[in-house]
């Protein structure tokens, strides 16, 4: 389907097979408005967003399908489409506040049939839109929404509880005295005082080790939105095809199309120490506590014991410590991941960043990709004036400034 065809409808079967299906469906619903009907007084309700999470769709049901009138854009209104319903005026718009539906003050019964005939006809769009819509993303076509700021918090949020945890210290235990200031029990013999204490440490150590672990999920889930933004944000043309590569890529592969190859020195180390992190922790947490290495399996190897499958590759496992993660490794977890921090934020990505780190939502097309790299090659005054304009008019859109 050509990019522009469903609006036409021009010598399109499927097209006018679509306004015929979605006719049936909308019984009573008509484009024609009497002059008695445009004299209704009509009252206005918002449906529950649950019910049409995409506005848009009646926009496109009834405009396109059906012939509506509409008007776009107005004083905190995006777009209002104009019709009856049983030779009642009702109206629908998309405001500043949500989806808007307006009616005769008389006839509440209006607001069934919206969300149930109305409701059940988009599923006839959505049918008619879903080759469109593959083409669309397999050309590139597409944006994607930019959630850094909040993958990013998240993880500060989980690194700034696991610092905290790492960094508490039980004060030593003084001599227990009578009421005469007597020393009737010295500290550091063995007694309920102090085995309250181990426990005390243990339950810290393990509660800084739950807090490590998240941090490190948060990472990962981070960096894997990051690093499609900022593939997008370089400016290089995506071929037919490619953005849905990227978003199935792992991490791995996604550093190299964004770092490209090959890696420098420095870069190398830090991916290498990247690749332990996630072998020896993230992925045997987020997956069961299952090891690539084979590390939780044992067998039994008579007249022995219990042997690990990955034999003394075990020191290595995630199991091999009663506590997998304690102050030492979540430091030095902490220092990989703020070189890797460094590493994409500088040299050819210092531009980049800053698209990802203000928000910029990135449109994959190759014209906007031309964009993102004329403002790049004109150096931070360029990427500043690009990410000011961006910002004024999403602020205008978000507020239904037009």
């Amino acid at each position: 389907m050509d990019k522009t065809e469903h609006n036409s409808g021009e010598g399109d079967a499927r097209f006018a097979a679509f306004r015929l299906a979605l006719a049936a469906r909308l019984k009573g619903f008509s484009a024609e408005i009497s002059a008695e009907a445009e004299q209704t007084h009509v009252r206005s309700y918002r449906p529950d967003r649950a019910l049409f999470p995409v506005p848009e769709l009646v926009l496109f049901a009834l405009r396109e399908g059906m012939g509506w009138q509409w008007h776009g854009q107005g004083e905190k209104v995006l777009w209002t489409v104009r019709g009856t319903i049983d030779g009642q005026r009702v109206a629908f718009a998309l405001q500043k506040f949500g989806f808007t539906v307006f009616f005769p003050k008389d006839r509440a019964d209006l607001k069934a049939r919206v969300e149930g005939q109305l409701r059940a006809a988009l599923w006839e769009v959505e049918s008619y839109l879903s080759d469109f819509a593959e083409a669309q993303v397999e050309a590139g076509e597409v944006v994607i929404a930019n959630h850094f700021s909040e993958f990013e918090d998240r993880y500060r949020f989980h690194r700034q509880l696991a610092d905290a945890a790492h960094g508490l210290k039980l004060e030593p235990p003084d001599d227990t005295v009578d009421a005469q200031g007597n020393v009737i029990a010295r500290s550091g013999i063995i007694s309920p005082d102090i085995t309250q204490r181990m426990n005390r440490m243990a339950t810290m150590q393990r509660e800084a080790f739950f807090h490590s672990t998240a941090m490190i999920d948060a990472y990962f889930s981070c960096l894997e939105h990051r690093l499609v933004l900022l593939r997008a944000f370089t400016g290089r043309p995506f071929e037919p095809g490619e953005v849905l590569e990227l978003l199935r890529m792992r991490w791995g592969d996604k550093l190299k199309d964004v770092l490209g190859l090959p890696y420098s020195t420095e870069a190398a180390a830090i991916i290498g120490r990247m690749r332990r992190i996630k072998e020896r922790i993230r992925n045997p947490l987020s997956h069961g506590g299952v090891e690539n290495d084979k590390g939780s399996i044992h067998f039994h190897l008579p007249r022995i014991g219990m042997i690990p499958a990955n034999f003394t590759r075990f020191g290595d496992s995630i199991r091999f410590s009663v506590i997998p993660v304690g102050a030492d490794g979540h430091a030095e977890v902490c220092e990989t991941f703020d070189a890797l921090d460094a590493l994409l934020s500088t040299g050819a990505l210092a531009s980049p960043h800053q698209f990802v780190r203000w928000g910029i939502d990135p449109n994959f097309d190759a014209a906007h990709s031309a964009e993102y790299a004329e403002a790049i090659a004109e150096g931070p005054e360029g990427v500043d004036t690009f990410i000011e304009a961006w910002s004024r008019r999403w602020e205008n859109f978000q507020n239904m400034d037009f």
